[in-house]
């Protein structure tokens, strides 16, 4: 078709549109316990309420009644306010008058309020309001397609694409991250296809919620330079057709929306972007967490559209000059909006799969290959449905597990090869205690948390860790396979080897060593280990006996153990019998060393039975026979 022709109106592609969107609004409920929604939903009830973002009590209480899901949180912001606390709950912060707004800049819960009202005045949910920003978004985005393409069935293809390649997975969410994603690739198909105006209107929507994408205004012009540069027309043209007076006037657009979150963040709190003062810290961009953007086998995008960077690289190889820098723009353009973001506190954040930051930042090169595809007269059509399935394969994979937990991928990894794979240490910590939470130097994280570990990080620069890993008195054997991570965390990979560092001194033997079943394992009578802190970091007895065997050091200066414990509702001693010998009653919250059998000293181990007074159930739900919760062994 010619470029210059009229277009055609895309009734067509709107219909499918509008009767799909119409589909999933009724067969999939909003999602309001991924994302940000804790902020978005409140600052959209307030907007509709009272017509501004500040946070009221009549506010909370309605979002209450909207998302019950949420309410014990909004119960704490609303505690918080009644007290009048100068520092609120943390999705939330007191600007220059007193008013409680979102640390994250309104803007896509304004854009949800008419969505919202309509709702509420059909009778409707109200807050399936942002299902249908993020659809309505979805919508416009193939509109920008069609233009571009300037083919119904092409442009209806991009629209599939793009929710392969993560918008299935966000689409749902209470959350701007579809939104942002799809109004970056809607703007640069604009911008490309020359229309200048829609396309800053759509950039400066995209970066209300994602500052980064600032970096349109300067990558946008390069990648149109890349587009409209021929060798035989020369340098200087290109530059006046990508600098013409409607270009930067659409950059002025998109500029003036960009320019709206950190007025109203220097007004109410005298700093551009509230969330950087409270939320990142530049220490954190480091090498490690760039290749985990990339590359990491549960977040990156690599795992989140391979196929698509794979046809890149192929094109890429077998390209043209023009075609090479094209894509060498879009990659940087990707670069830029990362960059900045590693600097976030919590990298692993919540996500479906491919993070939260890879999927709008991937939209570049998502737009290079579409852009590629826009030039050929005739589509290779197994190669277009290939593509298709690819994706749709990445989209069933991410979301069949959370952001607690390691891929498919990564478990297959950790199992067979764990030494190659050295996730960036917060997504270990997290993933492998199946917890959201902060890293803590003081902890040791393993993997499998539960069973024999085969990979262990820690923190070598905090002191005394050694002997929590191996025990007091030991320490790690020369020989185990270690790899250095950033600010001082390291991985261990494969079984953990000890050595007594002074055999005199002893041992004890915690959590860790519980965990470790090689000096101290755990048989039957035992339920799962557990990790409330302190004394209560351990593992409750189970039944009526419960074993354990020691592996004796040598030279220990006067063989004897001490068992550490608390007990449970009634039960005050615990029968003690060592390799069968009868030692009496022990009371084990005043534990008292045990003199361990000649013949198991000669040994170097020994068969440790509790006999318990009388185990009992917590609690109807919870079945299990409890006496005593066992938190240290003591050999010395």
């Amino acid at each position: 078709m010619n470029p210059h022709m009229p277009l055609p109106p895309p009734r067509r592609l709107a219909l499918l549109l509008v009767l799909i969107m119409g589909l999933l609004l009724l067969l999939f409920k909003a999602d309001h316990m991924k994302g940000d929604s804790v902020e978005y939903t409140l600052a959209t009830i307030a907007m509709a309420n009272h017509g501004t973002p500040a946070i009221r009590m009549s506010d909370i209480e309605q979002a209450k009644q909207l998302a019950p899901e949420r309410a014990e949180i909004y119960e704490i912001l609303a505690a918080d306010l009644r007290a009048n606390k100068q520092v609120v709950y943390a999705a939330y912060v007191r600007g220059r008058g007193g008013d409680v707004y979102t640390v994250h800049f309104f803007g896509y819960s304004a854009l949800a309020v008419l969505p919202y009202k309509l709702l509420q005045a059909a009778g409707l949910p109200p807050l399936k309001c942002f299902q249908v920003l993020n659809l309505t978004m979805v919508l416009v985005l193939a509109l920008c397609l069609y233009r571009l393409f300037r083919n119904t069935a092409r442009a209806a293809w991009g629209t599939a694409l793009f929710m392969l390649c993560g918008g299935a997975l966000y689409w749902n969410w209470s959350s701007p991250e579809c939104l942002s994603a799809a109004a970056l690739l809607g703007a640069l198909a604009l911008y490309a296809s020359g229309a200048p105006l829609r396309a800053g209107l759509l950039a400066g929507l995209a970066a209300w919620q994602n500052p980064t994408i600032l970096a349109f205004l300067g990558f946008a012009p390069l990648i149109k330079l890349c587009l409209d540069y021929q060798p035989g027309r020369g340098l200087a043209a290109a530059l006046r057709q990508a600098l013409a007076p409607r270009q930067l006037l659409g950059l002025g657009l998109a500029l003036v929306l960009i320019a709206l979150p950190p007025l109203f963040n220097l007004w109410q709190y005298g700093v551009p972007n509230i969330i950087v003062k409270l939320f990142s810290n530049r220490e954190l961009v480091t090498v490690t967490r760039l290749v985990s953007f990339f590359f990491d086998l549960n977040q990156g995008l690599l795992i989140g559209i391979p196929a698509v960077l794979a046809l890149l690289a192929l094109w890429m190889w077998r390209g043209a000059p023009q075609r090479v820098l094209l894509l060498g723009a879009c990659a940087s353009f990707t670069l830029a909006l990362i960059l900045p973001a590693l600097a976030v506190l919590n990298w692993n954040s919540g996500a479906a799969g491919m993070m939260r930051y890879a999927f709008w930042s991937s939209m570049p090169l998502l737009f290079a290959l579409l852009w590629r595809l826009q030039q050929q007269a005739r589509w290779p059509r197994r190669l277009a449905v290939g593509l298709l399935l690819a994706q749709g394969l990445c989209m069933v994979n991410a979301l069949s597990y959370s952001y607690v937990q390691f891929s498919p991928l990564a478990r297959l990894v950790l199992r067979y090869a764990p030494n190659w794979y050295h996730p960036e240490p917060e997504i270990f910590a997290e993933r492998s205690g199946n917890n959201d939470d902060y890293i803590n130097p003081e902890r040791i994280y393993a993997y499998p948390r539960d069973g024999a570990p085969i990979k262990h990080l820690y923190n070598a620069r905090h002191p005394g860790i050694e002997d929590h890993l191996c025990g007091q008195g030991m320490k790690l054997a020369p020989g185990n396979a270690a790899h250095d991570s950033v600010h001082g965390w390291r991985y261990l990979d494969g079984a953990l080897a000890c050595v007594a560092a002074d055999p005199a001194r002893g041992q004890r033997l915690r959590v860790e060593q519980f965990r470790l079943h090689n000096t101290l394992q755990l048989g039957q009578g035992w339920s799962g280990l557990e990790y409330g802190g302190g004394a209560w970091d351990g593992v409750w007895s189970l039944g009526a006996r419960s074993q354990l065997r020691l592996q004796i050091p040598a030279a220990l200066s006067a063989p004897s153990v001490t068992l550490h414990g608390n007990y449970f509702n009634g039960n005050t001693r615990t029968r003690v019998l060592l390799d069968g010998k009868d030692m009496g009653w022990v009371q084990l919250e005043q534990p008292q060393p045990l003199p361990l059998p000649a013949e198991a000293v000669a040994r170097g181990s020994v068969l440790i039975e509790l006999r318990h007074e009388q185990p009992q159930r917590p609690s109807p739900q919870d079945t299990r026979l409890l006496a005593v919760f066992l938190n240290e062994v003591t050999l010395r």
